[in-house]
Formats: C-alpha cells, structure tokens, sequence
C-alpha cells in the first residue's frame, strides 16, 4: 500500500506515527516547512527511520503554515490513499483544488474542532474546503459532530484513537515509587499536582495560578513548560499560591519523571484542539481535571470516572476538583485506574493499524465491495 501524507511541520508525536505506520506501507510525508514560529526548537524531531520525508519550498505565513506551489508536482493518482493533516494553510487548500480537478480522492485529517458563530463568508469557506474531501479522519464524536456541520458525510467519517503515546510507554507506577521519586526531583510536597505546555494565555495557567491560592499549602502544583513572565509571577504573590513551582521546557525522558512523581494532572486550557497532554497523563495512570474546551477531555475524561470536567473559568470549582482528588487517596487510586485503563486503547501501534484498516475499508466501500 502506497500512502501520501501532507502536515504542517515535523512535530515529534506526527513523527513517531509516520514511523509506526510506515511500517505497514510505503509512506511519503510533505512537510510544509521545518518548524514552527511560535515553539521552543527543540520541539521538532528528524527521526524519520520509517517513510520517505520531503521538506517542500515555499514561503512561510503564520507560525506552522506555508505556501508551497511545488505540491502540485506530489499529488499523483498512483497512491492507495492521500491524506491532509489539514485544510488551514494555502498549501492545503491549493492541495484539495488541484486534487478535486483531477480526480484524485483524498483524506482530510481533523484532530478536532469546536463549532463557532463564524461569519456567513468564513463559514462558506471553511465549508467549501472541508466538504471537499472523499473521507475524513476523525478523533472521535465531538469532532466527527464538527466536520458534519462544515459539509463532511457521515458515511466517510472513520474515527481512529490519537495519541502520542507508545504502547511500551504505558506505566503504572507504585505508591513508593512516587515517594522516591519525589525525593529525587527535589519534590517537597507529598502530593502534588502537574500540568504541563507553552506559557501562553490559552493554555490558562494564570487560571490554575488563582485556584492553587484556594488550595492547602501543602499540596503542590507543578506547571512545566517555560519561563513564568511577569503576569505569573505577581498573581502568584497576589494569590499566595506559593505551592506553585514554575519549571522549564523538557524533554520527553525528563519529563517522564515528573509524571510519575506526580497525582494528578490538570489540563486548565482556554481551547485546544485535542489535548495530547491528557493522553500522556493517563498513560501514567493520573487521574486528570480537564478542561470542557479540549475535544480530548471529552474523549478520554469521562466525568466523575477517571477524573472530572471542568471550566476552568470557574476558579473554586477547579480548585475543589484538584483538592478533592490530592487529599482523597481511594478516589484518586480509583480514577488512576480507570485512567489508566480507558487510555490502553490509544497507542501509536493501534493508531497506525487502524489507518491502514481504514483506507481497506474505504477502497473496498468506494470500489462498491460494500
């Protein structure tokens, strides 16, 4: 099976996956450009072991998008299955014009979406383009419900498990591996919190900041991802939230470490798309707070099973939430299972395999073997 593929940049969780499902085909990745504006160099990865990578030329718009016109020359109709990471970028929509005048069926990949009051004009666009693809890739029910509102056929809507994570990255760690743990990374509360992404105001940090000053000094919040500017800094002292520990950008391996020292994890976004933070989270078997504007907290997070949903404007429900669940030993044990449970149904193998099931499945379908 021959399989193109078009994405954004080289983003370390696509990377794996490429990896992983060319393993089962031969795969062709276009990357648009090699890293995006608005993230720390060190988030990109060229550990490209398992398919054949193409940096396209073009000029850049935006922090991960581009215009690259030498797309045309990939597009061929030789391939089982051409799939988009997206339809955002000039690339993209030059991409899916070119392909809907020659004839040549493709995916269009959607980790998520949240419908919005969007403009008759933007709606119509945003319609057009996503309405012209043969099939779609959907993360689950809540982004399924948003291609179909912007022109996508729910016949050709296949869902597949995302993720970042592998399946031998699955771990359960004991109670006193915990406590040692902590003890090594300098940890001095005995239960603590985490969350983890850029410092950015969508990521709400500021809104975790206020809820820790609600909390017991004495359990900690641990927010990794950067440098705390100068907003942080002052709520934290305002708040007296100084059970908050700002920590740095890290690596996979050492932030492995902080997920098994950790409790519990909290995801206070304002809006993201997916959310692979959660799936993280959960392969460690944290029971998670997580935001209503994450499409991941509504597929991975059942409310009240393995951790609960909140809006994270809501500050003293958020801060109750976290506290419940720090000071609660069997509730949180309870829900680290289940976390852990729900999330060994999305790894990167069964991801890749569920692809390669899907494209079978959509070629028999249009092939009228159904």
């Amino acid at each position: 099976m021959k399989i193109l593929y078009l994405t954004n940049i080289p983003s370390p969780y696509r990377v794996d996956f490429f990896n992983e499902l060319g393993k089962s085909c031969e795969l062709t990745v276009l990357f648009e450009r090699e890293c995006a504006g608005d993230r720390d160099k060190k988030w990109k990865s060229d550990l490209f072991k398992g398919f054949k990578a193409i940096f396209l030329k073009g000029k850049e718009i935006g922090v991960d998008a581009s215009i690259c016109p030498e797309i045309i020359r990939y597009l061929k109709k030789d391939y089982d299955a051409v799939i988009l990471g997206g339809y955002s970028s000039p690339t993209y929509m030059l991409a899916m014009e070119y392909m809907k005048i020659c004839k040549i069926p493709f995916f269009l990949n959607a980790d998520g979406g949240f419908i919005k009051q969007d403009s008759w004009l933007f709606y119509k666009i945003k319609k057009h383009y996503i309405g012209r693809a043969s099939a779609w890739l959907s993360t689950g029910k809540e982004t399924e419900t948003y291609l179909l509102h912007y022109g996508a056929q729910k016949k050709y809507i296949y869902h597949y498990p995302f993720t970042s994570v592998f399946e031998k990255e699955l771990y359960y760690p004991t109670e006193e591996e915990k406590l040692r743990i902590k003890e090594e990374l300098g940890i001095s509360e005995k239960r603590v919190a985490i969350t983890v992404g850029q410092f950015i105001p969508r990521k709400g940090f500021e809104l975790l900041i206020q809820a820790a000053g609600k909390m017991c000094k004495d359990l900690g919040v641990l927010i990794i991802g950067g440098t705390p500017n100068e907003e942080y800094l002052k709520l934290q002292v305002e708040q007296k939230a100084f059970n908050v520990h700002f920590l740095d950008f890290m690596g996979r391996d050492q932030l492995k470490e902080y997920y098994l020292a950790a409790d519990i994890f909290v995801f206070p976004t304002r809006e993201d798309i997916w959310g692979l933070v959660l799936n993280e989270a959960m392969s460690f078997g944290l029971p998670c707070v997580a935001s209503i504007k994450a499409n991941a907290s509504f597929e991975l997070v059942e409310d009240g099973e393995c951790g609960y949903l909140v809006d994270p404007e809501e500050i003293g429900d958020l801060a109750s939430k976290m506290e419940l669940l720090l000071t609660d030993d069997l509730l949180r044990t309870q829900m680290g299972r289940k976390a852990f449970e729900k999330i060994k149904d999305y790894t990167i193998e069964k991801m890749a395999k569920c692809h390669i099931t899907i494209i079978e499945e959509w070629k028999k379908d249009i092939r009228g073997g159904t």
